[in-house]
């Protein structure tokens, strides 16, 4: 039996996929299983911010921070406080009064990476619902919020 290079290369793509999903599992980075485990697009206007997706407690979170304004802009959140956060893109972290806060200038794209611990509610033993208000420490009336929602658990109630 001949193996031709098309057959060789439909197996060695997704041994290599999983080889690396391995490799981040030892070494404590995000898999590809784990990358899209949470995001949250926040898109960042002159007006204010509008936000888009979701996350889990305990999951890999992404926040996607697109500035279409015409200027720099801040995103600061009690979400990121004792959190190490990882910071891809443009955007420089500003740290002031113990706040960390994450600076994306006009035209520019960051992404920041980190996982929140969980809070367990002590009668249920189910994750608590936060809710995390953010802001612009530059321009202190642009504000917003969003919801970290458990989602798993019995559906229907019935």
């Amino acid at each position: 039996m001949k193996w031709s290079d098309h057959t060789l290369r439909g197996f060695w793509v997704p041994f290599a996929f999983g080889a690396m999903s391995l490799v981040g599992l030892q070494t404590g980075l995000p898999t590809f299983a784990q990358a899209d485990e949470g995001k949250i697009e926040v898109t960042i206007k002159d007006d204010g911010y509008h936000v888009k997706g979701h996350t889990t407690p305990g999951a890999l979170t992404r926040i996607i921070l697109r500035n279409e304004g015409t200027m720099t802009h801040g995103f600061s959140s009690r979400i990121l406080k004792d959190v190490p956060v990882r910071k891809e893109g443009d955007a420089k972290e500003v740290v002031a009064h113990g706040v960390k806060s994450f600076h994306v200038d006009a035209g520019k794209t960051a992404t920041l990476v980190f996982t929140k611990a969980v809070k367990h509610d002590s009668s249920t033993g189910i994750s608590e619902t936060e809710q995390y208000g953010f802001w612009c420490d530059i321009h202190p009336q642009m504000k917003g919020e969003f919801l970290i929602v458990e989602t798993r658990g019995e559906v229907g109630g019935g």
